[in-house]
């Protein structure tokens, strides 16, 4: 897999088999992305979701965890949770 075009990975985690096979935290951008098998990459949380740079992320089972501005920025630290996608 070779993904392309993903400025200011700070951490990603690999999820297994089916649509995301890795998850990676962008700090600049404010988002996590999902990756595949192919190295297509889908936004699954973003600044609208509260993030701001997300620096580390988990996964254990479907349950996706994002450490959000860790190094803090004028806003509060957070940890985000979200549900990754079924196939």
């Amino acid at each position: 897999m070779v993904a392309t075009g993903l400025v200011g990975i700070d951490d990603f985690t690999f999820v297994g088999t089916g649509d995301h096979q890795v998850v990676a935290a962008l700090n600049g951008p404010n988002t996590v992305v999902g990756i595949d098998a192919a190295g297509r990459s889908r936004t699954l949380l973003g600044a609208a979701d509260g993030l701001q740079n997300p620096t580390s992320v988990a996964v254990r089972g479907r349950t996706l965890y994002v450490l959000s501005a860790a190094y803090s920025t004028g806003a509060d630290p957070n940890l985000a949770l979200a549900t990754l996608p079924r196939r």
